[in-house]
């Protein structure tokens, strides 16, 4: 909010440097952003709360400073001069609920031409170009009392005013030149035969007023604010009004912001006001706060005293009455942020000075976290997967059409009504797609890799709207090695594979992979087990993030996972392992996980561990075969094992091997 220090001299003495006004703001609540100067003026942009509207104006401002300074506030006064012919044009409200007041004025006779050089200088200090005596007189009002209003062209309108919803396939060509279809949700200012304005939003240009104008109708309301909001965001446009209506109009302002309009335009581009105001509904303000001096001293935390209290309160513009320790007040129409007796207490703290509060801890007791057996399995995920050197992750959980023909997802995409960004308007169906462009923003940013994962929701539509909480790890580029002096290392299928196989034996669990084909991942590179997807990402996808190194990447639904774990324990080892290896040759399509199977369905009890140490295809081995060599480690919990006994066990395995893959022993 752009404040001019000479305008709101108009309404208060105000006499502080510009080191000064910069500290009353800040006091106020209400810090600059940015300190202009303007000739022997300065112009100050304030940062106002959204709860804030009622100083979202000079008046405003103004009336808030009078309060902190201790100064008078001259109050807004004009004669408005009425003719003796009677205004008259229907006005109807048929959504209350949306518009409780509707207020109009009607002035004929209205010369409309340029402005006068001092309203345009106004304009222009508020960064407004001027348009003509007319509107530029609306835009004036605003930043003055911070109400709307909205002029239009009566003469353009037939038959009266109705304020109701839009009706479907209805279109309003606005003020800013481009056509907008209005929805059944859009609350609308029409005439007997079109729509003519948004209400609360913007203008319609049919219904205009230009220098042809010689009668012009005068609308000061009150809209709903979440209304104007859903309309203002649905069309991607904020404007003056709705950045005021959308955060709480005053109510109470319409009749007052009506006749000084009129008033305006009568001095500034002639004409007559007609007599009356023309009003539609009305506002009953019931707002009550029951609190207490003593309520007030125990949450600032020391004793304030009565007098500055009450003398505060008052001069907010609220209705205050003491009863002994109680207070009752009515706070002012303008503030729609006061309801609850903390709203006063912190009025008080504001103008008492954040700075004049001593300094008190209060005894706090720190409460454990409520324990929970899902909180507990994404603790030991999350501390076990930054303990192999991952970092957690958070995304938006938004993606583009483009990404999402990748997902593999289940069901169909769910749009967003109202997407932050148009380019991402649909929910994710795979947390990998996000996570994606946290890989690019770190390649982008200079780091040679990333090893990233992040515990989320996928979306999609499948009769009704549905979710699912997962986990995704990706690693790409660049990584860190185990140790000091391993040095780097370039992530790797089988890096991520291995992960995914250490977090999944942390919950005694086994997968069984098998090869599947998913669109996300490049073909031969992708494993599924029970929801689980990994794989290499496909170069098409990458191309749609900018990523020029190879991705790895994993998803898992949480609920494979058990919420307890059960472990069995044994005694450290008392007798010593006997470990034999072996080489063999197997046809090119055999894989580790058929010579696992082959070997578990043996049940040999003294077998403790198997490992693929080496796999080779080349010179002296026969085409369309490959060899693996296998370390097997046999130990007995009882005693110490003999060759005899261990020679036995490994025939056992080569004649199996033999037998169900078509094994060739390597001599």
């Amino acid at each position: 909010m752009r404040v001019s220090i000479n305008w709101l001299r108009e309404y208060i003495d105000l006499r502080l440097k510009r080191e000064e006004l910069e500290g009353l703001f800040s006091s106020m609540g209400f810090p600059p952003e940015e300190i202009i100067d303007w000739g022997d003026d300065l112009i100050f942009d304030l940062e106002v709360t959204p709860n804030r509207p009622d100083c979202l104006s000079h008046y405003g401002i103004a009336r808030e400073a009078s309060v902190f300074l201790d100064l008078p506030l001259r109050k807004i006064e004009f004669s408005l001069k009425e003719s003796d012919e009677k205004a008259n044009f229907p006005i109807e409200i048929r959504e209350r609920s949306l518009c409780p007041k509707y207020v109009a004025r009607i002035v004929e006779g209205v010369e409309v031409g340029p402005s006068p050089d001092w309203l345009v200088e106004k304009l222009e200090k508020m960064g407004l170009q001027s348009i003509n005596s007319v509107v530029d007189l609306s835009n004036f009002l605003l930043y003055t009392i911070g109400h709307p209003t909205h002029v239009f062209d009566l003469d353009k309108l037939e038959g009266g005013i109705i304020v109701r919803r839009a009706e479907q396939g209805e279109k309003l060509l606005c003020l800013d030149g481009e056509e907008r279809e209005l929805s059944e949700e859009d609350l609308i200012i029409a005439d007997h035969r079109r729509p003519v304005a948004i209400a609360g939003v913007i203008g319609g240009e049919a219904s205009g007023v230009d220098f042809s104008t010689r009668r012009v109708l005068i609308e000061s309301a009150y809209f709903d604010p979440v209304t104007v909001r859903k309309t203002s965001r649905r069309f991607a446009l904020t404007t003056d009004a709705s950045y005021r209506f959308e955060r709480g109009a005053d109510p109470m302002i319409q009749e007052f912001a009506a006749d000084y309009l009129a008033y305006l335009i009568s001095q500034v581009a002639g004409g007559r006001v007609l007599k009356g105001r023309l009003v539609a509904g009305g506002w009953k303000e019931e707002r009550k706060i029951r609190t207490s001096f003593s309520f007030i001293n125990s949450r600032i935390g020391q004793e304030v005293e009565r007098e500055f209290i009450q003398k505060k309160l008052i001069s907010l513009g609220a209705v205050v009455r003491v009863e002994g320790d109680t207070l009752e007040v009515i706070p002012p129409s303008w503030r729609r942020d006061l309801s609850i007796p903390e709203d006063l207490v912190e009025e008080v703290a504001r103008f008492l000075g954040y700075g004049a509060i001593k300094g008190k801890l209060p005894p706090v007791e720190m409460p454990q976290g409520l324990k929970t057996p899902q909180r507990d399995l994404l603790w030991r995920i999350r501390n076990y997967l930054a303990g192999l050197g991952y970092s957690e992750a958070m995304t938006y959980i938004w993606t583009s059409i483009q990404a999402d023909e990748f997902s593999g997802g289940r069901g169909v995409p769910l749009r967003i009504k109202n997407p932050v960004d148009k380019e991402m308007p649909l929910l994710r169906r795979s947390i990998i797609l996000t996570l994606l462009d946290s890989v690019s923003l770190n390649l982008r940013m200079g780091r040679k890799g990333a090893r990233l994962f992040e515990v989320g929701r996928v979306y999609w539509w499948e009769g009704e709207a549905k979710e699912e909480k997962r986990l995704a790890i990706v690693e790409a580029g660049e990584i860190k090695g185990r140790t000091w002096e391993e040095g780097p290392r370039e992530a790797s299928y089988y890096s991520l594979k291995g992960t995914v196989e250490a977090l999944l034996d942390r919950f005694s669990l086994r997968p069984n992979f098998t090869l599947a084909s998913h669109p996300l991942f490049e073909d031969g590179f992708s494993l599924s087990w029970e929801g689980l997807n990994l794989g290499v990402v496909k170069k098409q996808v990458l191309e749609l993030y900018e990523i020029e190194v190879p991705v790895f990447a994993a998803e898992i639904p949480l609920s494979l996972f058990p919420m307890e774990i059960r472990r069995e324990y044994e005694d450290l080892a008392k007798y010593p392992y006997v470990r034999r290896d072996i080489s063999m040759t197997f046809p090119e399509q055999v894989k580790f996980q058929d010579v696992e199977r082959a070997l578990a369905s043996l049940s040999i009890p003294i077998l403790r561990n198997f490992r693929l140490i080496d796999l080779y295809q080349g010179k002296g081995i026969a085409p369309g075969r490959k060899s693996m060599t296998f370390s097997l480690e046999f130990r007995a919990g009882d005693r110490t094992l003999t060759s005899e006994e261990v020679d036995q066990q490994v025939k056992r395995i080569i004649a199996a091997l033999e037998r169900e893959l078509s094994g060739e022993l390597r001599k």
